[in-house]
């Protein structure tokens, strides 16, 4: 019979739920890389926070320029746990130490700004980023003078993560030390209590400053949708073939692939400088010529493709959400500024899509969703009322597409659910 391991020992030692392995939501930068768990106990952890601590650790392979392959593996010691109140103030935001293995980044990199540590000689070598789209105040009203002072005091490679409601606090290399394991899920717990602090506070000032997705509005969607018009389509698909036929028309979808099909073919023709050079060198100018103008053509073609593609699956979701929206007597509202008045429903998840009005069954209440079925991360929620309760639900959908009968049999079991969570649930003092 084996030992327990360091990590099984400290399970026991607390009262801990210990696995093999462990699934772990799909947020952030480390977490969605494709890693795996190699050992966990899960439960309420040393420091008194709600979740689980890992050793985790992800390969992935470099290619050198004499095409050798080299493997990688990082490894790390990681405590997750859930802080639903701050998605609709800090979607995404990361800190690495300056020996940490952790990217930094909470979300994709390019809804991202730096964040100035100051001076502090501890915080040398180490970086933060948060989400573009998040309040400069309440930025700043978290990363306190004294916060910044305890990351400064943390261990090098200390660093975490705070994607849509999830944060993961890690340290490289799987720590053995019950000891060292305890400090940090006591870090996580600081760090959490920091931040949901901060997001319940924000509420309570009576001006909550949600933060905005940069990304919220999309001219060429606004402007197909305002030249095409259609009937509500019944599925989150169906008007897609519709929006590509006059997407393929559009003098500005035509003129904007062009545009970057020059900048691309223009971006080729540094690296491969030798090749004009040498054609100018002969006074092979019409060869020249008709070569750009082939490759610009290529180009083209794929990047005017895609660019239809995307635009017109925007296009033909939009116009089916606020078709069913419309239909039901319902408005659409924007999502993170949802999600920042309804801190106290604790909303398991950043929704793509939120829609208020009369719920199946009498009373108001919100639909919330996110993604479109197809994903087995998609989810969909009633919030009855700014503090819930909340009934979600995985979202599942037909290869043809969520379709409104789709969310209308999500929409009236869920508010069904949270009437009955409703009635149940202990009278607030």
């Amino acid at each position: 019979m084996s030992a327990a391991s360091p990590l099984e020992k400290l399970g026991e030692a607390h009262g801990l739920a210990f696995s093999k392995s462990a699934g772990l939501p799909q947020q952030g930068n480390l977490l969605t890389r494709g890693g795996r768990v190699e050992g966990a106990v899960k439960g309420t952890l040393p420091g008194g926070v709600e979740g689980t601590l890992a050793h985790y650790t992800y390969t992935y392979t470099t290619t050198d320029s004499d095409n050798h392959t080299e493997t990688h593996h990082r490894f790390f010691t990681i405590v997750v746990t859930a802080i639903p109140e701050s998605i609709g103030f800090m979607p995404a935001l990361g800190f690495a130490g300056a020996g940490s293995e952790m990217s930094g980044f909470g979300g994709e990199v390019g809804e991202m700004v730096k964040v100035d540590l100051g001076g502090d000689k501890g915080l040398e070598g180490a970086h933060c980023y948060r989400y573009k789209g998040a309040s400069e105040n309440w930025t700043q009203q978290l990363l306190s003078p004294a916060l910044i002072d305890w990351l400064a005091r943390s261990d090098t490679d200390f660093g975490f993560e705070l994607a849509n409601g999830v944060l993961c606090v890690g340290r490289k290399s799987y720590l053995e030390d019950p000891a060292v394991m305890t400090t940090l899920c006591e870090e996580a717990a600081h760090l959490a209590g920091a931040i949901r602090t901060e997001s319940e506070e924000e509420v309570d000032s009576g001006d909550a400053q949600a933060a905005k997705d940069p990304n919220a509005t999309d001219p060429r969607v606004e402007r197909a949708l305002a030249e095409v018009e259609i009937e509500p389509p019944p599925t989150v698909i169906a008007a897609d073939a519709e929006f590509r036929r006059h997407l393929y028309g559009s003098p500005r979808a035509l003129g904007r692939a062009l545009r970057w099909a020059i900048l691309i073919a223009l971006g080729l023709n540094v690296p491969a400088a030798a090749l004009p050079i040498t054609a100018i060198a002969n006074d092979a100018y019409l060869t020249l010529a008709i070569g750009e103008a082939i490759l610009i053509l290529v180009i083209f073609f794929f990047v005017f493709r895609s660019q239809v593609r995307g635009t017109a699956k925007k296009c033909a979701a939009e116009a089916f959400y606020r078709g069913y929206a419309k239909s039901r007597e319902m408005a659409l509202e924007e999502p993170l500024r949802f999600a920042a008045t309804h801190v106290e429903a604790k909303l398991p998840f950043r929704p793509d899509r939120v829609l208020s009005g009369p719920l199946p069954g009498g009373g108001e209440g919100n639909l919330c969703i996110l993604g479109d079925g197809g994903k087995r991360s998609d989810r969909v929620a009633v919030v009855a009322g700014p503090a819930g309760p909340v009934a979600e639900s995985e979202l599942e959908a037909e290869p043809q597409g969520l379709s409104a009968k789709d969310l209308d049999t999500y929409f009236e079991q869920l508010s069904g659910e949270a009437r009955e969570d409703a009635a149940t649930a202990p009278a607030k003092s």
